[in-house]
């Protein structure tokens, strides 16, 4: 149930998550804070869109408390969790506009669906938000004819149209140019500050990230292996967590893998 007041727009509570036999999650304590950027980061397939997935509900936990918005998702009623929902924006890594309606369609879709609105209403809100990502003279446009930085800046307009107080942003700088990932950095700092967002960030790109985040969570191995500001993050002193930030390609997490000494491979000698 929703309570009148809380601290931390998220809290994980010693959550532990499973797909089949492998814990994604175990015992996990991660609270984010209102109106601040909050980064995931962390090697590849370590729970870090898992994380977005039980934010949103779309998935529960097989273990522990997830809260969100003053709301226990052990003791959430379905509808209620469809109304928090529409208190979330989501930017998908693919961006996932509708390819057959233009970019005003696009950023008008959840105002149609979801408020009772009048279409002049509507019509203003869609500009100022494409306004926003500086995008209004392209409302007309089909998704096919946008390019890759614009398509993810109109899913961002998109995300933002119910003004949500959650934006989560799953991978938002894959596959964009410098001059796209700049913008949309610059993007996700200044509307999390204008518009009073609680923003959870993940990403694979460590120094932009750094470079907006307020508070940072490298997960790995089921657990929080680093928390702490961008300073206490670069100042770290575990090796495991200054590999991931620095890109070695060597340490904890080794270059190699496992295998049989190259003399029995190659002249079937057991032992040296």
């Amino acid at each position: 149930m929703k309570s009148p007041s809380y601290q931390n727009a998220v809290e994980f509570k010693k959550v532990t998550f499973l797909r089949g036999e492998r814990k994604i999650f175990n015992h996990v304590d991660i609270s984010i804070p209102k109106g601040k950027v909050t980064a995931i980061m962390g090697p590849s397939g370590t729970g870090k869109t898992t994380l977005l997935h039980l934010v949103g509900g779309l998935v529960q936990a097989d273990g522990g408390e997830v809260n969100v918005l003053g709301s226990d998702y052990n003791h959430i009623k379905r509808s209620d969790l469809f109304s928090l929902r529409a208190r979330m924006g989501m930017l998908f890594q693919s961006g996932a506009l509708f390819t057959d309606l233009n970019v005003y369609d696009n950023v008008a879709y959840a105002l149609r669906e979801h408020t009772h609105l009048p279409e002049s209403a509507i019509h203003d809100i869609v500009l100022m938000k494409l306004e926003a990502v500086g995008l209004r003279g392209a409302e007309q446009m089909l998704p096919v004819q946008l390019s890759g930085g614009m398509a993810r800046r109109v899913a961002l307009a998109r995300a933002i149209a119910l003004d949500p107080e959650i934006m989560l942003y799953d991978e938002p700088f894959t596959g964009q140019d410098p001059i796209s990932m700049g913008v949309l950095l610059k993007l996700i700092r200044t509307l999390n500050d204008a518009l009073g967002l609680t923003s959870i960030v993940v990403s694979h790109d460590v120094q932009e990230v750094l470079g907006i985040a307020d508070y940072v969570f490298i997960i790995s191995g089921g657990s929080v292996i680093g928390q702490g500001t961008p300073d206490q993050i670069r100042a770290d002193s575990s090796a495991l967590v200054n590999q991931f930030v620095t890109g070695a390609p060597d340490g904890p997490v080794a270059f190699r893998y496992p295998a049989p000494l190259l003399q029995r491979d190659f002249l079937g000698v057991a032992h040296v």
